[in-house]
């Protein structure tokens, strides 16, 4: 429901609704657009009706604070412990770098100012989001949740409107881009060979998902998959992956690793997949290993667990995928009691000239071995990292030195 007026002893505060209608007059704008931090804790805390004599009191507070310079004739109260001041913009007669200027002053004395309200003393701190221009509300509320998103304080919003509908487009397309490559057949798996650093023999391929877009060029999953993953797409293309990658054992006598999140392990129609071909598929599954991809997702545990229990009893194998980074990596070896660590690229890469990422490395190795577990180095782009590697003792390397990503043939 929206605010429509306050009786304040005075006609400078109004509500949403009067906000809007001044905007429509205006054209270009100039909008400081305010949330308390605490806003949403003060109003669970809080009766009601305190909490919007806070606010009105709160207002006041904004409006005393507020130079008189700016002109800003009037504040407005929205829900949510939110205020906007407005005013005309005409780019000849503010400067811009000034307005920024003063809004954060402005904002650094409120954070200090107190209100007190019966008993109790609030020191309350304020975001503020500053826009001006066409739009310039809407640019602001999307400062706003950037601000909450990032656990910032201020901000200067303008074009972050126009930014959204750009992101949104992109994101239009990309989707396009999917639904078309799910309907044409254009989802495919490359596979990258995995080589023992003792014999050189490729020993394993990672089954990598790809796109064939309209014009026949070959996109990467990290153009896709996130934006995948915000729609009904993505178990589409685990489940085509899921089917690519058992259908691979037919090509090659080696094993074949498939990448799992932790949410893929949780989601029921791809549990279900995966034990039906587990099932087709029972005199090759000890050539299966599962590499678990960390994600901040994890949804229930559990039943990741209970997932990876059972496909350990069926002889698949499992590896923890970008050691060395993420949440919890050595706890993650508890959990899963992996057969395999891959130990994260970013380690690897500069391991010729970061002698913190060789000692990194070592740790790991050193870890592993102590648990009988095999180590995997991705990214291995040169033969001088290539014999570093087998100097510290990794057990198998994967990178461009030994082979892109490519379609198996039989």
């Amino acid at each position: 429901m929206l605010i429509d007026k306050f009786t304040m002893n005075d006609h400078l505060f109004f509500g949403e609704y009067k906000l809007i209608d001044y905007l429509d007059s205006l054209g270009d704008a100039v909008v400081v657009l305010i949330k308390i931090e605490e806003f949403k804790y003060l109003n669970f805390s809080l009766r009601s009706k305190i909490s919007k004599k806070l606010q009105k009191r709160f207002a006041k507070k904004l409006f005393s604070h507020m130079p008189k310079h700016c002109n800003f004739e009037r504040i407005y109260l929205l829900e949510r412990g939110e205020f906007v001041f407005v005013k005309p913009y005409d780019k000849q007669l503010i400067s811009e770098d000034k307005l920024h200027i003063t809004i954060k002053e402005f904002q650094q004395k409120v954070n200090s100012a107190q209100i007190k309200i019966g008993l109790v003393d609030y020191t309350l701190s304020i975001m503020t989001s500053l826009a001006y221009g066409s739009n310039a509300l809407e640019s602001a509320k999307i400062g706003l949740c950037t601000l909450l998103q990032n656990r910032q304080s201020f901000i200067v919003a303008n074009r972050l409107l126009e930014s959204e509908k750009e992101f949104a487009m992109q994101k239009l397309q990309t989707f396009n881009m999917l639904r078309r490559a799910i309907n044409t057949y254009n989802i495919t798996s490359y596979f990258q060979p995995i080589v023992n650093n003792k014999t050189k023999k490729i020993e394993k391929y990672e089954s990598l998902v790809r796109l064939i877009d309209e014009e026949g060029n070959i996109v990467s999953p990290h153009f896709f998959l996130d934006t995948a993953k915000e729609g009904k797409y993505y178990n589409e293309i685990t489940s085509i992956v899921l089917r690519n990658s058992f259908r691979a054992l037919f090509y090659t006598d080696v094993e074949i690793s498939i990448n799992l999140s932790t949410q893929d392990m949780t989601e029921e129609s791809t549990i279900k997949e995966f034990f039906e071909l587990l099932e087709r598929y029972k005199t090759e599954t000890h050539r299966i290993t599962v590499e678990i991809i960390e994600d901040s997702d994890i949804g229930d545990l559990s039943i990741a667990k209970d997932f990876i229990h059972y496909i350990k009893l069926k002889g698949v194998k499992i590896a923890i995928d970008d050691f060395g980074k993420g949440f919890s990596n050595f706890s993650r070896v508890l959990t899963y009691e992996p057969d395999y660590i891959k130990i994260d690229g970013s380690l690897i890469r500069d391991i010729e000239s970061n002698i913190a990422s060789k000692n990194m490395v070592e740790t790991i190795v050193y870890f592993a071995r102590k648990q009988g577990i095999k180590t995997i180095a991705e990214y291995v782009e040169n033969e001088n990292i290539y014999k570093i590697l087998c100097e510290i003792g990794v057990d198998y390397s994967q990178g461009y030195y030994f082979g892109k990503a490519d379609v198996l043939k039989s």
